[in-house]
């Protein structure tokens, strides 16, 4: 019989982006995709789900998406944290980027243990299996993460509205041509688990997103 996945979702306070734990069904170890800024809430979430996180994966390298990332090493020492070689240089800067937020933070940089390279591949860890695809444009490093059925969008895409800030980094045409680019590559009944807001499968997201699609038709 094939595990099954759950998906669990906390959404960080003093700065609203999504962390998610990616578990399967029979076992409590779980990967944790994008650590906010919250900790707390973090942590209590994986206490009530009574998890044993075994990994962590960032879907990119701003601040919302590798803030907690050193406080949970340091708690569950020996885990692995991936992230893409092209936000290496995003995520020395999550501070510079925190206070263009206006958000009273510090965060740790941490040494990704696992640098995902090029444009597509697989990260293990434990029986973990995930692949990556490059995605540029909210950022140099974004990618989307792909288990089984659930697809981890980070910035790329919303179920409402565009991942587009004007942040220093990000790029306009690189961001709608990797978003045509992914909705040509994934089965539109695929669920999408962003970095803000709600999941919706990618096909319902591209015909109700209106946001979204006047981005990608505007000239």
């Amino acid at each position: 019989m094939e595990s099954i996945e759950r998906v669990n979702r906390v959404e960080n306070r003093f700065f609203p982006s999504n962390t998610y734990f990616l578990g399967e069904s029979g076992s409590d170890g779980c990967i944790i995709i994008d650590p906010g800024v919250d900790f707390e809430r973090i942590h209590s979430a994986i206490k009530e789900h009574a998890l044993r996180p075994v990994g962590i994966v960032c879907t990119h390298g701003h601040f919302d998406h590798v803030g907690c990332i050193a406080a949970l090493k340091r708690d569950y020492p020996g885990i692995p944290y991936a992230l893409h070689e092209a936000d290496l240089k995003l995520a020395r800067s999550a501070n510079f980027f925190a206070k263009l937020a206006k958000l009273p933070v510090w965060i740790e940089f941490v040494k990704p243990d696992l640098v995902m390279t090029g444009q597509s591949g697989v990260v293990n860890v434990g029986t973990f299996k995930m692949e990556f695809e490059l995605f540029p444009g909210h950022s140099d490093g974004s990618c989307v993460i792909k288990h089984s059925s659930h697809l981890f969008g980070g910035d790329l895409i919303y179920r409402r509205g565009v991942g587009f800030n004007n942040f220093p980094g990000e790029n306009k045409t690189m961001l709608k041509s990797s978003i045509q680019r992914l909705m040509a590559t994934y089965d539109h009944d695929l669920m999408v688990y962003p970095g803000h807001g709600e999941s919706g499968k990618l096909g319902w997201i591209l015909q109700n997103n209106a946001e979204l699609n006047r981005f990608l038709n505007e000239q």
